[in-house]
């Protein structure tokens, strides 16, 4: 009987264990986190995608790509100044991405800001000019600003680059509407 308080006490002692301390190694990089958000992203998991985005973001300061990412969700999400603030951010990081000054001109054009977005479409030609889709970008805010002159001049140059089928289709659909009477 004497020993039953001390198996008591033993078998007490044992099934309390003491708190463990977990340290959890993410073991991704910036570009992991990114090319997850990516995988999110074309699995229609945007909410995920976004985080992501955002932990490469912070992973790699110098690194535009997360935030171009997040800036093509929430554009996509219709959020055009939320875009427009993540295009700035990877622009401060990486000042001569023409992809980034490309998407900006698009949000700055879909917020109504013609002038800047121009500029904008402008330098992004500038730096990658053998890219069709920065061109029509262009000409989308040139029509937008009435230049059609120009924005006729631009849909041609785009199509000489010879680009992929649906940007040929829309960028000939856009050719013939300049060419119409009605503009």
């Amino acid at each position: 009987m004497r020993l039953l308080p001390l198996v008591i006490s033993a078998i007490l002692l044992c099934s309390c264990s003491m708190p463990r301390v977990i340290i959890l190694n993410d073991p991704l990089d910036a570009r992991g986190h990114n090319d997850l958000g990516v995988s999110y992203q074309q699995r229609g998991e945007l909410d995920l995608a976004l985080r992501e985005y955002n932990r490469a973001a912070e992973l790699d300061p110098e690194w535009g790509r997360p935030l171009i990412n997040r800036g093509n969700v929430q554009a996509a999400n219709g959020t055009w100044r939320e875009a427009e603030k993540s295009y700035r951010q990877a622009l401060k990081r990486e000042p001569d991405n023409a992809e980034a000054m490309n998407n900006l001109a698009w949000v700055l054009l879909r917020s109504g800001e013609t002038a800047e977005a121009l500029d904008w479409a402008q330098k992004a030609v500038a730096a990658g000019p053998l890219d069709p889709a920065f061109i029509d970008t262009l000409a989308e805010i040139q029509i937008a600003v009435r230049d059609h002159d120009g924005a006729r001049r631009s849909v041609e140059r785009a199509l000489a680059l010879s680009p992929d089928p649906e940007l040929r289709q829309s960028l000939e659909k856009k050719l013939a509407d300049l060419d119409s009477p009605a503009l």
